[in-house]
């Protein structure tokens, strides 16, 4: 019992780490979206599921991020009035991370 008790553990851990190398991976590709435009994202990812504009200026669009067939997130980009995305924020069923930089 114990033995499978720790094989469990070890599959989860390494199921962890390889997450978290995926997640890091993505952060690392939005934090270079920042800075770009919203006609970028569309040439790049198509067109957003859902936009906001806010009334302030500016929008959020949302688009999917497929990681398996059964495994899906949201990455939504915040534009500021002038198109530009600046920051961004990431969810899925198991963990939620925002951008370090943010829109002023």
């Amino acid at each position: 019992m114990m033995g499978r008790l720790l094989v469990l553990l070890a599959v989860c851990t390494s199921l962890y780490g390889c997450a978290e190398a995926v997640y890091g991976k993505s952060d690392e590709s939005w934090n270079t979206w920042i800075g770009t435009t919203k006609d970028d994202r569309v040439k790049d990812q198509g067109i957003p599921t859902r936009c906001h504009t806010f009334k302030s200026g500016g929008e959020a669009c949302e688009w999917p991020v497929t990681w398996a067939p059964n495994s899906v997130g949201t990455i939504t980009m915040t534009f500021d009035p002038k198109g530009v995305a600046c920051q961004w924020s990431y969810k899925d069923a198991y963990i939620e991370k925002r951008s370090a930089q943010k829109c002023q």
